[in-house]
């Protein structure tokens, strides 16, 4: 099982969150950088995935208005995909 933790803490803009979500996920080349791509990426995860984030109230303030939309890609791929568990 693969597992991922997320520190948005040092995260100050949406484009810096896309890197180093590719980054971290190792996410292919094609990977769009916006949050359709990152649930099209996520409900194609074929191994058991544990992801999870923290830092979030010490993001930047586009961060913050971003984040609830993220949670959202979050929750409606893991329940796409049984690989993908949120956590």
């Amino acid at each position: 099982m693969k597992k991922i933790c997320l520190d948005f803490s040092n995260i100050q803009t949406v484009r810096a969150a896309h890197i180093y979500i590719r980054y971290m996920m190792d996410l292919p080349a094609y990977y769009g950088c916006n949050l359709d791509a990152l649930h099209d990426v996520l409900t194609e995860l074929g191994e058991d995935t544990v992801l999870s984030f923290c830092g979030a109230e010490r993001a930047g303030e586009e961060m913050q208005r971003w984040l609830p939309a993220f949670e959202r890609v979050l929750a409606d791929s893991a329940k796409e995909n049984p690989h993908l568990t949120i956590g």
